[in-house]
């Protein structure tokens, strides 16, 4: 009897391992396999925040103030503030003559309230006047004021003139008589409305500004303190549309970037005189750009907003921008990063300037600008020559 039952036992038994073996499809037991060997995690540690590529730490830091005014050269704007009238022919009509007018932005972060003023001279060397310069507003985040020319009350009167030629400027400190700046501006003059007798003597005049083209900055834009982007400045002369420009980010070669694509272009300022007749010769704007994927990592914060970015203070290297108006290339302009920072050239600080921006070379290429290249040896910051700048 008990054989019978280990007989169907062992039948029930093969039965269930060959279902078994259907329904898992177990495989043929052969040779084990010997084991792929897996590499071991290294414990490399990851680069930090403002670490460059070969290894030295960067060094931005946001704008510090100051407790002394410190003007800023690359935002001095001198211009000819024209009125149709002169009062030395107080019976004529149509008769424009010009009082100078300034702008500009001093590092200053002090309790007492700025007192500056502008001290002008005529092609003679001979003083001209003075006059208070007033307060137009502040930046918190550049730890800056904005001064400008009061345009109240009878300006013009005894003091405008019809004369053009290389006047003087110097701007001082009320308090203490220190001197923020001294330099030369040069005045040019030319015709403007109907060709009649009646406007003969109708002129517009202005500041000339060639100067600023063969000089371009780069600089980190503060207004994200987590992760500046990092910016070139260039000027354009005439009018320009935003949308007619595109800058090339090229990275030791290759192009990495496009403000058309992740990017942004900016009308910084513009200089010109009061009449817009003559554009194309007489307006000079600055332009900024800055491409979205490029950052500089100030913040673990910002390195994690941006997490596709290519940071600054990780790419040591060579860097080119190429700006393109309507697709033909207007202007091309270099720097380098290294040690996770701007190589800084040291043209501001050779120059005596206060201005923390890397001052750039920028080649002027095609026919879109009528200027005069000459003029950036002798008039550049206002007869304030750039020491160590080596313009292609």
């Amino acid at each position: 009897m008990k054989k019978i039952y280990a007989g169907v036992f062992f039948v029930i038994a093969v039965a269930c391992a060959s279902a078994s073996a259907q329904i898992f499809k177990l495989p043929t037991i052969g040779p084990k396999p010997s084991p792929t060997p897996r590499a071991s995690p290294t414990n490399a540690p990851q680069p930090p925040i403002n670490h460059g590529s070969n290894g030295s730490m960067g060094t931005a830091q946001t704008p510090q103030g100051s407790e002394k005014p410190l003007l800023l050269a690359t935002t001095l704007d001198i211009r000819c503030d024209t009125e149709a009238r002169y009062w030395k022919m107080p019976g004529e009509s149509s008769y424009t003559s010009w009082i100078p007018m300034v702008k500009f932005r001093v590092v200053y972060t002090g309790a007492e309230k700025l007192r500056l003023m502008a001290e002008y001279s005529t092609p003679d060397g001979k003083p001209w006047f003075s006059e208070t310069l007033k307060l137009n507003k502040a930046d918190s985040v550049e730890k800056t004021m904005e001064m400008i020319t009061d345009r109240v009350g009878p300006r013009f009167e005894g003091k405008s003139t019809i004369a053009t030629g290389l006047f003087g400027v110097k701007i001082v400190d009320s308090k203490d008589g220190s001197v923020l700046f001294q330099g030369k501006f040069k005045v040019g003059k030319f015709k403007y409305g109907p060709n009649i007798p009646m406007f003969k003597n109708q002129n517009d005049f202005f500041v000339d500004q060639d100067w600023n083209l063969p000089v371009g900055y780069v600089w980190l834009d503060w207004k994200d303190k987590n992760a500046p982007p990092p910016t070139v400045s260039m000027w354009l002369k005439g009018e320009t549309r935003l949308d007619d420009l595109e800058a090339r980010l090229f990275y030791n070669g290759t192009q990495i970037l496009t403000t058309d694509d992740m990017g942004a272009v900016s009308s910084k300022e513009a200089r010109y005189p009061n009449s817009l007749e003559n554009k194309e010769t007489h307006r000079w704007e600055l332009f900024n750009f800055e491409w979205y994927k490029f950052k500089y990592a100030a913040t673990p914060q910002g390195r994690n907003m941006f997490k596709q970015a290519r940071f600054m203070n990780e790419s040591d290297g060579e860097y080119t921008v190429r700006v393109f108006h309507k697709g033909i290339q207007i202007r091309e302009a270099s720097f380098t990063v290294s040690g996770g920072m701007f190589a800084d050239n040291g043209v501001a600080k050779n120059s005596g300037f206060n201005d923390t921006k890397v001052f750039i070379p920028v080649k002027i290429m095609g026919d879109k600008d009528k200027w005069s290249s000459a003029t950036w040896k002798t008039d550049a910051f206002y007869g304030n020559a750039l020491k160590g700048f080596t313009w292609p």
